[in-house]
């Protein structure tokens, strides 16, 4: 079996990953009741219309299987909010079939390596905290439980009216 490589996308190589992104937003969707549960046609639709980039310097790592196909990739954004830069694994997937073989590991490897090189004075990871295997894999990376208090706002719709 060859050896699984990560290799750093270059602009405009959004599309090669949109199949997994979209993969990714159906597979998670579903750990969010309080947000619309979309058919795929829908996401496709609003990924196409989505730029395909943060705010900030994004860095796409990607894993291809034997074949070249991407099996699983790593979006980073790095940025500066007048403090230092930061950094962000805004995204991360690994295809199902290709899960368990060490390519998550190798991707956020590579994330923190960026890390490093780019002299990030923080970076995070945003992921459920009953998705064991992402916070396993995050922690083998050196990421550790947020010591402060994350609270988040959300828009709430108006009532409509009468």
């Amino acid at each position: 079996m060859r050896t699984l490589d990560v290799e750093r996308l270059v602009a405009g190589d959004y599309a090669l990953i949109k199949p997994l992104l979209v993969e990714l937003h159906m597979s998670e969707q579903i750990h969010y009741e309080d947000h619309p549960q979309l058919p795929r046609e829908e996401i496709e639709r609003h990924l196409a219309s989505v730029p395909s980039a943060f705010h900030g310097e994004n860095v796409i790592y990607a894993a291809r299987d034997e074949v070249g196909q991407v099996i699983g990739f790593c979006w980073i954004v790095l940025f500066d909010p007048g403090t230092g830069l930061e950094g962000e694994v805004a995204e991360l997937y690994v295809a199902e079939g290709h899960r368990g073989r060490g390519i998550g590991e190798m991707l956020v490897r590579q994330a923190v390596r960026l890390f490093a090189e780019r002299h990030v004075t923080l970076a995070y990871v945003w992921t459920r905290p009953d998705n064991a295997a992402a916070v396993k894999l995050y922690r083998n990376a050196g990421f550790e439980t947020n010591r402060q208090l994350v609270m988040t706002w959300y828009p709430i719709d108006p009532a409509p009216e009468s």
